[in-house]
């Protein structure tokens, strides 16, 4: 059975695994892919429940966890990023929510990673996951100066700061901010936030204690940063860092 969680921080997305993700209905800007580590995996809608082998949810698409108590692995990507736009048309097309077929191999895998939790097997499963779905190649239907703001905030040295990104591709904030929405469909402020939380854990993964990395990436501090992390991936931020 598995002892507490753990999280992998990989390019340009977050994996966990624990038995403890918020049960509360929420959103984010993210794309979520859920799976029980017994394959059978739940979650809650406003509209009511949804069972799958593999549940991808797409950006601020109402949705909580309902496999409290047994251990099961969400991947947080980027729907921004290449692969992850790929995957978020390919995969969900119009749809906030959608399920996918599990494979013998993977349920297999699965019902191992308890036993054996490392973050090379977090790895390695994601990959699987995007590798299943993932699909083809689709361009991002973006304008230069949000491609750029994207390319900015994916550099950890990044100051995300709203004012500073919007200089940099000449546009003032309240442009870029409505350019930004109106071409991704996420709030420039909600991407801003999950780039920070994913450059935070970088930074305590190599070292730095929680209230270090919240103020080196535009926090207010280690509460700001823990609610952060609950609001966007449900997962308790200083259990599964084990700080």
């Amino acid at each position: 059975m598995m002892d507490g969680n753990i999280i992998y921080i990989g390019e340009n997305y977050i994996a966990g695994v624990s038995d403890t993700f918020g049960a509360k209905i929420h959103r984010h800007p993210l794309i979520e892919i859920y799976v029980s580590c017994d394959g059978e995996s739940h979650i809650m809608t406003g509209q009511g429940g949804v069972q799958g082998g593999i549940i991808v949810i797409g950006p601020n698409a109402d949705h909580a966890i309902a496999d409290t108590g047994k251990p099961g692995i969400a991947v947080f990507l980027d729907p921004l990023t290449e692969t992850g736009y790929s995957l978020w048309r390919n995969t969900l097309g119009d749809h906030m929510i959608r399920t996918a077929v599990m494979t013998g191999v993977l349920r297999r895998e699965l019902g191992e990673l308890p036993a054996a939790l490392s973050g090379s097997s977090l790895r390695y499963i994601s990959d699987r996951l995007f590798e299943a779905l993932q699909g083809d190649p689709v361009e991002r239907p973006f304008d230069a100066s949000v491609l750029q703001t994207i390319a900015l905030m994916a550099d950890e040295n990044c100051e995300y700061d709203m004012d500073v990104l919007a200089e940099k591709v000449f546009l003032s904030k309240s442009r870029l901010a409505h350019v930004f929405s109106a071409q991704t469909g996420i709030t420039l402020k909600e991407y801003l936030q999950y780039k920070r939380l994913e450059s935070a854990c970088r930074k305590m993964l190599r070292g730095s204690n929680i209230t270090e990395a919240a103020f080196d990436t535009g926090f207010s501090g280690s509460s700001h940063i823990a609610a952060s992390s609950m609001k966007l991936t449900g997962m308790q931020l200083r259990k599964m860092l084990s700080l």
